[in-house]
C-alpha cells in the first residue's frame, strides 16, 4: 500500500494530477465542484439519503456498516469501469465534503491497488472556504478595465479578439451563460451561484497579478447570478473604455449575432410579453409581430431605442462613468472590431 498524501487547498494551483475525482453524490457535484474534476460517487443520492437516515434513526455504527458495504461495491465498479485503463503511474487527487470517510475509503482502496493517491485536506468544504474568502472577503489585486457601451456594440466579440491576442480577459456573461438582458438565458441553463464562483475564481487565479483584467461592464447581477462583492466593488471604481456605434450598425449586428440564432422561439415571445407592463400592449404586439415575421432588423432597432438604450443610460447614471476613452466605430464588421481591439491595447499601454 502506498502512502496517501494530504494536500492543502492553497496548493491546488501549483500541483499537477492526472485526474481530480469528486467522490460526493451527483447532487453535491452538480451544485458545485473543483473545476476540471470528474464525479465518481462512492454513494448515489439515494444511498447517501438512506445512510443518513440510518445514522439518525438507528446508530452511527449501523449507518457505517451499510455505508461501508455500499462504498466498497461502488468503488469496485469504478475500478472495473472508469478507472480500468489507468496505468501504474496514474496520480489522482480525491476529495469529498470534508476530506473524511468517503474520500479516505476511496483513497485507501486505490492506494492498495498501487496508485499514488492524494486527498484534499478538508475536502470541498475547505476549497469552498478559500473561494468565498477570495471573492467576498479579500481584494481583487489586479487592475481592472471595463469594456462598456450600449447593447449591440459587439463588446463580447471584441473581448474574444483581445483574449486571442493574449490579454487577461474574464468573460462574465460567458461564465454565467447569460447575455445580461431579459432575453439573456434563452438557450442556456445558468450554472449555480457556487459553480459560477468556482469558475471565476479559477479564471482570475490563472492570470499574472501584474497584468490588468479586462471585463465587460455589467450590473451586479447577470440573470440569476450575483457578482461577488469583492469583484463588484473593484468594478465600480474601475476605468471604462466605451465602444460606440450607429443605430443601424448595432441593429444589423443584433440581427445576425442574436435574433437569427434563437432556438426557442416560444420562450422568446414569452420574454417579450413579460415587458408589457413596462412597454405597453401595443408595442409588445408590434415586437411580437416583427419577430414572428422574421423582421429582425426592425425589431432590433425598436428594442435598442425603447428598451436597451434607456436601461443602459439609467445604469450608467447609477454606476458612474469613469471612462478613459471612447472608441467610435462606423461599422461592426470583423475588420472594425479588430481595429477596436488594437485601439484598446494602445490605451492600456499609454
Amino acid at each position: 500500500m502506498k502512502k496517501i498524501n494530504y494536500i492543502d487547498v492553497n496548493e491546488l494551483n501549483h500541483l499537477n494530477f492526472d485526474s481530480i475525482i469528486d467522490v460526493r453524490s451527483p447532487a453535491e457535484f452538480t451544485e458545485d465542484h473543483i473545476p476540471n474534476s470528474v464525479n465518481l460517487p462512492v454513494l448515489s443520492d439515494l444511498e447517501r439519503g438512506e445512510v443518513g437516515t440510518l445514522y439518525k434513526s438507528l446508530s452511527p455504527f449501523e449507518a457505517r456498516k451499510v455505508g461501508g458495504a455500499l462504498i466498497a461495491e461502488n468503488v469496485a465498479n469504478h475500478i472495473k469501469n472508469s478507472l480500468s485503463n489507468n496505468k501504474e503511474n496514474w496520480k489522482p487527487l480525491i476529495y469529498c465534503w470534508r476530506g473524511g470517510q468517503r474520500s479516505k475509503a476511496f483513497a485507501t482502496i486505490l492506494s492498495e491497488v498501487g496508485w499514488c493517491v492524494s486527498v484534499v485536506d478538508g475536502g470541498y468544504k475547505a476549497y469552498r472556504k478559500m473561494v468565498y474568502e477570495s471573492l467576498y472577503e479579500g481584494e481583487i489585486k489586479q487592475k481592472i478595465y471595463l469594456i462598456s457601451g450600449n447593447t449591440g456594440t459587439a463588446k463580447t466579440e471584441i473581448l474574444k479578439i483581445l483574449a486571442n491576442k493574449g490579454l487577461n480577459i474574464v468573460d462574465l456573461e460567458g461564465l454565467a451563460k447569460h447575455k445580461g438582458s431579459v432575453f439573456g438565458s434563452l438557450d442556456d441553463v445558468q450554472p449555480t451561484q457556487k459553480s459560477f464562483e468556482s469558475t471565476l475564481f479559477k479564471k482570475i487565479k490563472e492570470f499574472d497579478l501584474s497584468e490588468p483584467l479586462i471585463l465587460e461592464a455589467e450590473s451586479n447581477k447577470i440573470g440569476k447570478i450575483s457578482l461577488p462583492s469583492s469583484l463588484w466593488k473593484k468594478m465600480q471604481s474601475s476605468s471604462r473604455i466605451v465602444i460606440s456605434a450607429p443605430l443601424k450598425a448595432r441593429a444589423k449586428y443584433l440581427e445576425k449575432q442574436y435574433f437569427e440564432l434563437i432556438k426557442d422561439k416560444k420562450r422568446f415571445l414569452e420574454k417579450l410579453n413579460s415587458l408589457k407592463r413596462i412597454q405597453g400592449y401595443e408595442r409588445i404586439e408590434l415586437w411580437s409581430s416583427l419577430f414572428t415575421t422574421k423582421n429582425y432588423n426592425d425589431l432590433a432597432q425598436e428594442l435598442i431605442i425603447h428598451h436597451y438604450d434607456p436601461r443602459y443610460k439609467q445604469s450608467s447614471k447609477k454606476n458612474g462613468d469613469l471612462r478613459v476613452s471612447t472608441i467610435e466605430l462606423k461599422n461592426l464588421a470583423t475588420k472594425d472590431l479588430m481595429g477596436a481591439a488594437e485601439k484598446i491595447i494602445e490605451i492600456l499601454k499609454a
